[in-house]
């Protein structure tokens, strides 16, 4: 393997992996939500279930998989259920956040374990397949042409990884974020992205139906 080549796909990977793990979304979201619960253990099932679930996706398109596009039909469904889902799970946090009950959690989304949280904010997440469908899918099938399969799978790895870096630092906020913000600065910060969240998704909806 030319290891000068294998860098020139695998750095800019990551750095793609980390800016998608450092934008705001689900999965960010969960991690603050869980972290506030459940501390910093509760912040790392969280990341163990959505980065876990990512990285399978993106071994699949190195090898392969990428060939496939779906359908401009299937990325329209994908953001107009996907986008409902988002704004449901919005609505959710900030219920669970200015109403709490007794157990701080309710309903059928509360009985999953952080773990499975995060394989489900993966799955119903229609920003990450869009960027499966599209950034990804390009940038491993070029790394498969320009230097081979083993090169391909380094790039998913490193990509994945960066994901898993900026998610990390959103646990270390989550979990540290009482002593620094204290119980109300973050349930602020927490209300502001679940806002977000339902922006993102109302906007994904919209889009959907537009086209």
């Amino acid at each position: 393997m030319d290891l000068h080549g294998a860098w020139g796909h695998a750095g800019p990977a990551f750095a793609l992996g980390f800016a998608l793990g450092a934008a705001p979304g689900p999965v960010q979201l969960l991690i603050l939500s869980q972290t506030a619960r459940r501390g910093f253990g509760g912040g790392v099932r969280v990341m163990l279930g959505a980065n876990l679930t990512m990285y399978a996706i993106l071994l699949g398109l190195a090898l392969g998989l990428s060939a496939v596009a779906p359908s401009a039909a299937v990325l329209r469904v994908l953001r107009v259920t996907g986008g409902a889902v988002l704004g449901w799970i919005a609505a959710n946090e900030v219920r669970a956040l200015w109403r709490p009950t007794p157990r701080g959690e309710t309903g059928r989304w509360a009985q999953l374990g952080p773990t499975s949280m995060g394989v489900v904010m993966v799955i119903l997440n229609p920003g990450a397949w869009i960027f499966f469908a599209t950034t990804a899918s390009s940038v491993l099938a070029q790394a498969g042409v320009e230097a081979g399969l083993p090169v391909a799978l380094l790039a998913a790895t490193a990509m994945a990884l960066g994901v898993s870096a900026a998610d990390f630092s959103f646990t270390l906020l989550g979990s540290g974020g009482h002593a620094v913000f204290g119980a109300r600065g973050l349930r602020g910060i927490r209300t502001a992205l679940a806002a977000l969240l339902g922006a993102i998704g109302v906007a994904f909806v919209w889009q959907g139906l537009a086209r």
